[in-house]
């Protein structure tokens, strides 16, 4: 965890990348500006503040920003660009209206391919308004959505770098167009996707000026190295 000037600039530049004013922040922790001011310049703010700034600032910065691994037991790290619409699990059960989904360790690559060496684990649990998974997801079973992160910049600017991405793994074929998680040649990747008629698959990149080369697979021939992980339903920019 960071400390004195170094947590100061920490703190400052994570105003800067939320676009707000010092005073609309002292407004947000109910203290008087200088205070904030104090914070910058040199570190000083109270440990019983430091879960709620973590949370206040979790839409632009991660926890390795402020030094630490990943934010301690007992805490939440509420995103707060969307509401109230994550929560970080502390507890056994998830609170009313709520919907209790899976954050797994994979990372799907949208550019190159990432390959699968490791086991998928379940790195922690989200806590989601079921309301507003009701409104992306439609009338799939929520137990079949899993959360990944996004690594990479082709399918900019649609999902971004880092970005959480809520993928149905229910749906292991490509009905129609759309983005998908899918494993070609142990390679992980994120792209639209679609089938032509005559059985290629065609994986696709929305950042077409770093990557605009699209990657045809004729699936007669290689449908056995192709995997359909799940569809993506919704996504959530972690940070710019």
């Amino acid at each position: 965890m960071l400390t004195g000037e170094k947590l100061g600039q920490a703190i400052a530049e994570a105003i800067e990348l939320k676009g707000v004013s010092k005073k609309e922040v002292a407004e947000h922790f109910e203290v008087r500006p200088p205070s904030i001011q104090d914070w910058v310049n040199r570190g000083t703010i109270s440990k019983d503040k430091l879960p709620k700034l973590w949370s206040y600032f979790a839409d632009v910065v991660q926890p390795a920003h402020w030094g630490l691994p990943d934010y301690p037991p007992g805490t939440t790290a509420d995103n707060s660009k969307h509401g109230e619409n994550v929560i970080q699990v502390i507890d056994d059960t998830p609170p009313p209206g709520y919907v209790r989904l899976q954050h797994l360790s994979v990372r799907p690559s949208m550019g190159p391919g990432s390959h699968m060496d490791e086991a998928v684990q379940i790195v922690r649990h989200l806590d989601v308004l079921e309301s507003w998974v009701r409104k992306k997801i439609g009338t799939v079973n929520p137990e079949r959505i899993k959360i990944m992160t996004g690594n990479g910049h082709s399918m900019k600017p649609t999902i971004q770098d880092e970005d959480l991405v809520f993928v149905d793994m229910g749906q292991r074929t490509i009905d129609a167009q759309g983005i998908y998680v899918i494993d070609v040649y142990n390679r992980l990747l994120l792209k639209k996707a679609l089938i032509l008629s005559d059985g290629t698959l065609i994986l696709r990149s929305d950042n077409t000026e770093d990557y605009p080369d699209e990657e045809r697979i004729d699936l007669r021939k290689a449908s056995e190295c192709i995997n359909i992980a799940g569809k993506v339903l919704a996504w959530w920019t972690m940070k710019h």
